[in-house]
């Protein structure tokens, strides 16, 4: 049977991957920032992701935010793969709008966890 120390337990697991996946997204948009600012383009860690889908931790929040998180960090992915397959001289205009594209998808992730 489930008990309510589960359910407690299970809100407290879920609140904390939420205050950890924020903080991970807030971290990358000052990320973005610097490697614009500073022409520097380095690539994205998704660890804390990764470690979410690993866990099966995901199935704590509705598919809804699941499926968002994914995109954002898809997004910080592919821009890793662009920064692997080019010279950065020749393209820095590409990996400039890449990450205008990931800051878009991590404003509207932490827009959607505010929820």
């Amino acid at each position: 049977a489930y008990r309510k120390s589960d359910k407690i337990k299970e809100n407290n697991t879920k609140k904390r991957l939420l205050d950890l996946i924020r903080i991970d997204l807030q971290r990358k948009i000052r990320f973005i920032n610097d490697c614009i600012e500073y022409k520097d383009y380095k690539p994205f860690f998704t660890d804390v992701w990764d470690a979410v889908i690993l866990s099966g931790k995901q199935t704590l929040f509705p598919f809804e935010t699941i499926e968002n998180l994914q995109h954002c960090y898809s997004w910080m992915k592919y821009y890793n793969t662009e920064i692997q397959q080019k010279n950065q001289n020749d393209n820095e205009k590409t990996l400039k709008e890449l990450l205008d594209e990931v800051k878009k998808s991590i404003e509207h992730s932490l827009e959607i966890l505010k929820e």
